[in-house]
């Protein structure tokens, strides 16, 4: 962000036909403070803290798109998941983009109060990813299990 984006503009404008002095015209870049504005949070510049590996965005990406208003991130990686072979890949690198842009991502699209908010809510996104990836590991080894049992009992292995 630029350090004069709050300067008012100031202008002279041309004689008042009153008197032959000129009056000063003042005004703002508006477009350019919306367009800085959009990373604001209650008039608060946007927060260099927020860098950093977001767990939640990378472990439960399509969950963690919807409800961050990320639609598109989920989609994409929803499309990905059907591709054979080719979808492991596409979906794991954008799992990890979504890990490494999370914070980013989701400063952007949410409305927070504060920065300390924001943190606490991915801190609770990525919980809950730790816990469903050790559930599905769980899961995996389950059903290999069962499935490797099945195999002996009829002499296959």
């Amino acid at each position: 962000m630029s350090d004069d984006r709050y300067r008012p503009h100031i202008q002279n404008a041309a004689p008042s036909r009153n008197n032959n002095q000129s009056e000063l015209q003042i005004y703002y870049d508006e477009e350019k403070l919306k367009k800085e504005n959009r990373y604001r949070v209650k008039g608060q510049a946007f927060p260099k803290t927020i860098s950093g590996f977001n767990w939640g965005a990378c472990l439960l990406t399509p969950v963690w798109g919807f409800c961050n208003n990320m639609a598109i991130v989920s989609v994409m990686w929803l499309a990905f998941a059907i591709i054979p072979v080719v979808g492991i890949v596409l979906t794991s690198v954008l799992s990890i983009l979504s890990g490494v842009k999370g914070n980013e991502w989701a400063w952007e699209k949410n409305e927070w109060t504060n920065v300390d908010e924001m943190h606490y809510v991915q801190k609770k996104w990525a919980l809950a990813g730790v816990i469903v990836e050790i559930i599905a590991i769980f899961a995996f080894f389950a059903y290999a299990m069962q499935h490797i049992n099945s195999l002996q009992r009829s002499g296959i292995l």
